[in-house]
């Protein structure tokens, strides 16, 4: 976290510097005569004095400006682009002042690109929205050149209206890193000749392999990342982008990778991309990130685009790591791109900006495979994983000795999540699974302790989206049970001889061990009682879903799908609904659910208040309460229940009053309870 004394100096520098700078370029005009401004970009990085200055910052302009560019060095030359790409001395030499006015209407240029997708293209009907760009660079008498300048300019469009309080996103790069047939990233090109012309039976679009398919340093590209808050504040930096996802990338619209290296300037972005996210470690905010990701919205691309920011959003405060996520509107080379989701990225940078340790000392499994740290690191994981399946994990011993390898809490916290959801591409299928832990132990922390903890992604394939949210009564808790008892631990691929260790191996021998089975049944009953209580969830979709109608139908009318030619409003808001209707009727049956698959007694319904809310806060099995009004859930028996009083500073605890069942001690801020049917605990505070 940045301290008082750097945020002060940027302030300083932002002052100091801002002649040269957007948001402090109208010099020479008087307030009366400048244009009316909606939102300018005001924070800029250091600049040499020759380098290009314009008389106007990137934003949102009401009517016309006529932009200036000038240059401190007598005798220099300017040359500019209008359309994305980087100058040289071979584009527009700069005579005069450029007037810029709303060129919506002017032509298609990158929407109109084909060959993006092996399901077909989508052309909009339409002209989409565009912003001027200028990218200037300057030409100095000795020889040299300066940095580029670069600026995006909405002349005519209401910023507010259309976009209200999201940021804006202006990419900048050279169109043959998007579209040409070898290189460009963007486009099905060789990569996809060669796929096909090695097929010998039928595929479908998704599975076909394009450029856009390719991974890896090798298949990134130089862009320039303006962000602008509808403040005005915001950043400027070159870095690079790489298309992202799994079956998604065979979308219209792509998802983004944007990764800050010293390659392109600066090492990370050292700006709140996310506002408010708070470190997984509780010591504060994040405001530096090395990566980020631009979500078009995974598998509900084409539909509510709002289910991964929305469940992880309500999975908050599980033992595990989620992305943090906010909507945000996205420009490409001055056309309009799109809504999407900026959401936080996994990485050895994100533990250490998360959690405080060594980037270098951090190891992360993604589906089998070593995402950070070495290739020997897979041992590790190798290790853990054979040790759990190879072994009777009904002997306390050993059970205690899997205890050390794996954080038990943050691995059924996520079973527990992909099962209400009833998420159909999770672990228990192989798929969308990343753990983490530290190489070597021994840093200052208890997060340094070697054991692997769960990161939580990609939970787009869940709540019924392929079936209008209708599998809300589906029983996938018996479905895993079935399937994970059948499955053999590791598997071996006869011709390369690569060993595939099946995680639902290592989920079912787990579960022989009672211990194990009480700690899933407690994180799944707090995750239907807390986490996806009701009328939080149906709140957060209302919430959440009165920002995306605002950017959605917009983005449906610009990239498709093909298929979706009527009212793409009322198409958006059908699609709001069912998620809904999911989250209110999953919420209903599946305790049920619980008691048939995992064997259990009647469950209990349970009522939770405190006598002052302002004067403490009480825990069941370690989820926190929100006691601002009445907490109901349900409990199985079978088990007792572990709750605890923690008093707000300046209260006391007094003692527990529990009707309907037994508490252990009523005078002890933690007690366990022991029941056979409902019942109701007050927490006295004083």
């Amino acid at each position: 976290m940045r301290s008082a004394l750097n945020k002060f100096i940027a302030a300083i520098l932002a002052l100091v510097m801002c002649a040269g700078f957007a948001g402090c370029e109208n010099s020479g005009k008087d307030a009366d005569e400048a244009p009316a401004v909606v939102a300018v970009y005001t924070a800029a990085p250091a600049r040499d004095l020759n380098d290009v200055t314009f008389n106007y910052g990137s934003g949102f302009y009401a009517e016309d400006i006529t932009l200036e560019m000038n240059c401190g060095v007598e005798g220099a030359k300017i040359y500019y682009t209008t359309d994305g790409s980087v100058p040289d001395d071979t584009d527009t030499l700069y005579m005069g002042g450029i007037v810029l006015t709303n060129n919506t209407n002017s032509p298609n240029r990158l929407s109109q690109q084909t060959g993006t997708s092996a399901g077909g293209d989508y052309i909009p009907n339409g002209k989409v929205k565009k912003a001027n760009v200028i990218r200037a660079v300057a030409y100095l008498p000795d020889g040299t050149k300066s940095q580029v300048r670069n600026g995006t300019f909405w002349v005519g469009i209401d910023r507010n209206e259309e976009y209200g309080e999201v940021p804006v996103i202006s990419l900048l790069t050279e169109a043959d890193n998007l579209y040409d047939y070898e290189k460009g990233i963007y486009v099905l090109g060789k990569t996809y000749d060669e796929w096909v012309a090695a097929q010998t039976g039928p595929y479908e679009a998704w599975q076909a392999e394009g450029n856009y398919s390719n991974r890896g340093r090798e298949w990134e590209r130089p862009v320039n990342l303006e962000y602008i808050d509808a403040t005005g504040a915001g950043f400027m930096q070159d870095v690079g982008f790489r298309i992202m996802g799994a079956a998604s990338r065979s979308a219209t619209q792509k998802s983004f990778r944007v990764v800050a290296r010293e390659d392109y300037g600066l090492k990370a972005i050292e700006y709140p991309i996310i506002p408010n996210v708070q470190r997984s470690d509780g010591t504060g905010e994040v405001t530096k990130y090395k990566s980020f990701v631009l979500r078009n919205g995974g598998n509900d691309c084409d539909y509510a685009k709002i289910r991964d920011p929305y469940l992880q959003k309500l999975a908050e405060g599980g033992r595990f790591d989620t992305m943090a996520a906010a909507p945000c509107v996205v420009y490409l080379n001055g056309e309009y791109w799109g809504m999407y989701t900026m959401a936080e990225d996994y990485s050895d940078n994100y533990i250490e900006n998360n959690y405080g340790l060594d980037n270098k000392n951090i190891v992360i499994v993604k589906k089998n495979k070593i995402e950070e740290g070495n290739d020997e690191d897979i041992s590790l994981y190798n290790d853990m994983f054979d040790f759990i399946t190879s072994n009777d994990m009904t002997d306390e011993a050993n059970y205690a000795k899997a205890c050390e390898m794996i954080d038990i809490g943050s691995y059924v916290d996520m079973l527990a999540l992909n099962l209400y959801i009833y998420n159909e591409d999770s672990i228990f299928e192989g798929n969308n699974w990343q753990m983490w832990r530290v190489r070597d132990t021994g840093e200052d922390s208890v997060y340094a302790d070697g054991k692997w903890r769960m990161l939580v992604y990609d939970t787009d394939y869940s709540t019924g989206i392929y079936a209008d949210g209708n599998t809300y009564t589906m029983d996938n808790i018996t479905k895993v049970f079935d399937a994970a008892a059948e499955i053999e631990a590791i598997t071996v691929d006869e011709e390369t001889g690569e060993e595939t260790r099946n995680p639902a191996a290592m989920f079912w021998s787990l579960y022989a061990n009672e211990g194990f089975k009480e700690e899933l049944v407690s994180a799944m009953c707090n995750m239907r009682n807390v986490n996806f209580e009701k009328e939080k969830a149906v709140a957060l979709i209302n919430e959440m879903g009165t920002v995306y109608k605002k950017l959605v139908p917009d983005t449906f009318d610009r990239f498709g799908p093909e298929w979706l030619s009527w009212d793409t409003t009322k198409y958006y808001n059908d699609k709001l609904y069912q998620l809904e209707t999911f989250m209110d009727k999953r919420y209903l049956v599946f305790p049920g659910l619980m008691q048939n698959a995992m064997d259990l007694s009647k469950f209990a319904n349970v009522t939770i208040n405190c006598s002052d809310a302002a004067k403490g806060t009480v825990y069941v099995e370690g989820a926190k309460l929100d006691l601002g009004k009445e907490f109901t859930g349900r409990y199985f028996p079978d088990y007792t229940l572990t709750v605890e009083a923690e008093p707000a500073e300046g209260a006391v605890f007094k003692c527990w009053e529990c009707t309907g069942a037994e508490i252990s001690d009523p005078n002890s801020p933690s007690a366990e309870i022991t029941f056979s049917g409902d019942f109701t605990l007050k927490a006295v505070f004083e």
